[in-house]
């Protein structure tokens, strides 16, 4: 049965232009992909990889994203001549590159200052301020070969410093040398799209919601594009439609008609939670059918707080999150459970635990054992032989096809990492080690023992404690 509301909106059906572009040589030096869902973009990227390997059986693929070297090895991977294979497509994560940073008026003010106390006499410091501008201007989001002074008013006016903007688009305007000239990522990139000619090589460039008027998208919205947008709610709602009837058919599995309308009824419209939510139904389901009543109770559960929201909640860096979680845990009336329910059949009735206050140190448990998994990754991840594992976030199933096999295949004396438990529990971890800076980890580590000390020598309650460390934490995020 269909869904109740005719899933009209295939939202992979802009890739059409882009996989015959991908299969037709010469093939265009660039393609550009955007979308406003993670998931979406990194499954629109798997599937034209593969209409990709599917026109040429021979050839290659390689991936990056845009931080430390990425856009410098993209290129030169988009530039080379492909050896042993006859074409060759990079794929290149450029979100964080297309996005703009914020500025601020003390570092307009500091490189503006140092230029005027230079003086036209000191060329070369003047150079130096000079690439300093460009890439101020750049970090922005605008252009290298923009109009210096258009730039400068832009840059200047974001940060109240409009009267400054002659001094800015003064630097901008002076000539720096050839080879200083592309030292930003961004330029690096932007000089490859516009100069490179069709052939046998494709960078693919990708990024999840970038900056609508960042003045690299018009350069690359000038070659094979694709843009995966919802613009409203109900698109949205028509997208997760599409997609679960397109999961449950791969499945084969017949769907009631008001179950995709009772997962996005909540307001939660991210396509990877909508896809977890609706492999959980069909694990569960029963005689080859996902039913209404199923994604019903489902809901339902989702309102029941259990102890890994509250370890999910710090992990994705949401503490503020975290404190609301943790305070309705330590005033449930019911007993703890840690795990929220997941797989085939029934779950699995909760055994008899703490209630209230008493869950705390189950609770500080649970969350010392991720941070613990967390940090084994990032040291793992950091060593000289792990170079290729940490080049990207791998997704789920390349996380199962070839991160986890290399760990576990790991160099005599390298970091043990705890591989035990379920591949989603681990790949948690694993994402979650991209996003937690090191002293960050260890700090929290070191909070946790801390606690534990101070609630049984008397210190404070555990409440109060874990409150004020994930204030603490949330402190130190939003520096």
């Amino acid at each position: 049965m269909p869904p109740s509301r005719p899933a009209r909106l295939d939202p992979f059906a802009p890739l059409a232009p882009l996989a015959a572009a991908l299969s037709t040589p010469p093939l265009p030096p660039v393609v550009a992909l955007f979308g406003d869902d993670d998931w979406i973009v990194s499954e629109a990227v798997r599937r034209l990889t593969a209409a990709f390997r599917a026109a040429f059986p021979e050839s290659e693929t390689s991936t990056y994203d845009a931080t430390g070297g990425g856009v410098t090895e993209a290129v030169a991977d988009a530039a080379t001549v492909a050896l042993f294979s006859t074409n060759r497509l990079v794929a290149l994560d450029a979100t964080e590159l297309l996005h703009a940073r914020k500025l601020t008026a003390d570092e307009v003010d500091a490189l503006l200052d140092e230029a005027a106390e230079a003086g036209p006499s000191e060329r070369r410091v003047l150079e130096r301020c000079a690439r300093k501008a460009r890439a101020l201007a750049a970090a922005a989001g605008h252009g290298a070969d923009a109009d210096p002074h258009e730039t400068a008013k832009k840059v200047t006016g974001r940060v109240r410093r409009s009267e400054r903007a002659p001094e800015l688009a003064a630097l901008l305007a002076l000539p720096v040398e050839e080879g200083e000239a592309t030292e930003s990522a961004l330029d690096r990139l932007m000089d490859y799209v516009t100069r490179a000619p069709s052939g046998d090589n494709v960078l693919l460039v990708h990024a999840l919601s970038p900056d609508a008027d960042h003045a690299a998208l018009g350069e690359l919205r000038r070659h094979p594009h694709a843009l995966l947008l919802a613009p409203d709610g109900e698109a949205r709602r028509e997208r997760l439609a599409q997609l679960g009837l397109e999961r449950t058919i791969e499945r084969g599995l017949a769907v009631d008609a008001d179950v995709f309308d009772t997962l996005t009824e909540r307001g939660r419209l991210s396509a990877r939670a909508f896809l977890t939510e609706l492999d959980k139904l069909c694990d569960s389901a029963a005689n080859g059918r996902v039913t209404a009543e199923a994604a019903a109770r489902l809901v339902v559960d989702e309102r029941k707080e259990y102890g890994s929201d509250f370890v999910d909640a710090v992990v994705k860096r949401r503490f503020l999150d975290a404190l609301k979680v943790l305070e309705r845990l330590l005033s449930a009336t019911e007993e703890f459970t840690a795990f929220r329910p997941f797989g085939k059949g029934e779950a699995a009735p909760a055994r008899k635990g703490p209630k209230g206050e008493a869950a705390f140190f189950p609770l500080l448990g649970l969350l010392a054992g991720e941070v613990r998994r967390i940090l084994a990754f990032k040291a793992a991840l950091a060593e000289p032989w792990a170079q290729e594992l940490r080049r990207r976030r791998a997704d789920y199933r390349s996380f199962q096809d070839r991160v986890l096999p290399a760990l576990r295949n790991a160099p005599p004396g390298a970091p043990p990492v705890p591989l035990d438990g379920h591949p989603f529990v681990l790949h948690k971890a694993y994402l979650a080690s991209f996003d937690w800076p090191l002293d960050d980890l260890l700090r929290t580590l070191e909070g946790i023992a801390a606690i534990d000390r101070g609630v049984k020598s008397g210190a404070g309650t555990g409440r109060d404690l874990l409150e004020s460390l994930l204030l603490q934490l949330h402190g130190t995020a939003a520096r």
